[in-house]
């Protein structure tokens, strides 16, 4: 009996343990990663023209930083967008090509906001402090029907990249398939695109995959012809984005930079948010560099890769 106790205890422990580790690494703020993409599928199908399918393939790609009120903004980039159809038309709002905006994580607030072109305005596109029961809010939240109630239904977590990062969950679309909002990700409809309940003008938006070039860090259930390639069609500044990578980042002691690219006599500059420089490593060479934290104090800093006096990348560090 006693023995059996102990089994029975041993197991609960282990349980609260496990349960311990897991809201650990929840509750840290995931920020969104550096270089990200996120790889966007349009499906329109006009049913009052039949055969009538129209497909768009199109990604969101973060480059460069940028300074809007005092505050540090990821710039965000919409790539050229690729279409096959079989009939005339098409949705009346579709990706345009260019500029999309500027992107900034807050870990304080827990939440993501978003500056569209021509704007210094602040638009809240995320917020992680939702819980069961609450309703969406912010620009993802502007579409709803008497047949989706933009309420939480539960929350729970993904693995993405080794760590579990947090999943609303929302009630299914009329394709049957689930909505949902994932830190550090996106919605099933893609970065900035409300969580459409309907095919709204005919047209059903999905998050392909979310990638930058050495890994793969979510990955849908939707089918897409293209699959989680890039799309490269009238971008090609888009191949200087994707030669790098930073893990981890957030970092709390060490943290490795990868390319594909062969690196001879490079630098690496690293800088706080009053543009003063505070480590610099030299003569770097080969395909990764160590970044050790040492005496830096949490926080965010920028990093500047140099290479025959060019910068060849520009990218934020964040420290805790």
């Amino acid at each position: 009996m006693l023995k059996n106790m102990k089994k029975y205890l041993l197991a609960f422990l282990v349980y609260i343990l496990s349960m311990t580790i897991g809201n650990g690494q929840t509750n840290v703020y995931h920020p969104f990663p550096d270089s990200v993409i996120w790889r966007v599928d349009y499906n329109y199908n006009f049913v009052f023209q039949q055969p009538c399918h129209k497909n768009y393939y199109f990604q969101y790609y973060s480059k460069g930083d940028t300074l809007i009120n005092s505050s540090v903004y990821r710039k965000i980039f919409i790539n050229e967008v690729q279409d096959t159809n079989i009939c005339q038309g098409s949705p009346s709002y579709l990706p345009v090509p260019g500029y999309a905006g500027a992107l900034k994580d807050d870990s304080i607030a827990n939440k993501t906001f978003f500056v569209f072109p021509n704007s210094t305005t602040d638009s809240l596109l995320y917020d992680y402090n939702l819980m069961v029961g609450d309703t969406i809010k912010g620009i993802i939240s502007q579409f709803y029907s008497y047949f989706f109630i933009g309420v939480v239904l539960s929350v729970d977590s993904v693995l993405i990249s080794g760590k579990y990062q947090r999943r609303w969950n929302f009630s299914q679309d009329d394709m049957g398939n689930p909505t949902f909002i994932i830190e550090g990700i996106g919605t099933n409809s893609g970065l900035i695109e409300p969580l459409y309940p309907f095919d709204l003008e005919w047209t059903h938006r999905y998050l392909i995959c979310v990638r930058d070039s050495l890994q793969t860090y979510f990955t849908s259930n939707h089918y897409s012809k293209v699959g989680c390639n890039l799309i490269y069609t009238g971008t090609p500044e888009l191949n200087l984005l994707n030669n790098f990578s930073i893990l981890p980042n957030p970092f709390s002691n060490e943290a490795i930079l990868k390319t594909d690219q062969e690196l001879k006599n490079a630098t690496v500059t690293i800088i706080n948010t009053f543009g003063q420089q505070i480590k610099q490593i030299k003569n770097i060479t080969g395909k990764e560099i160590k970044i050790h934290r040492e005496n830096l104090s949490d926080g965010i800093y920028f990093l500047q890769l140099m290479q025959e006096n060019k910068i060849i990348l520009s990218c934020k560090l964040i420290i805790y």
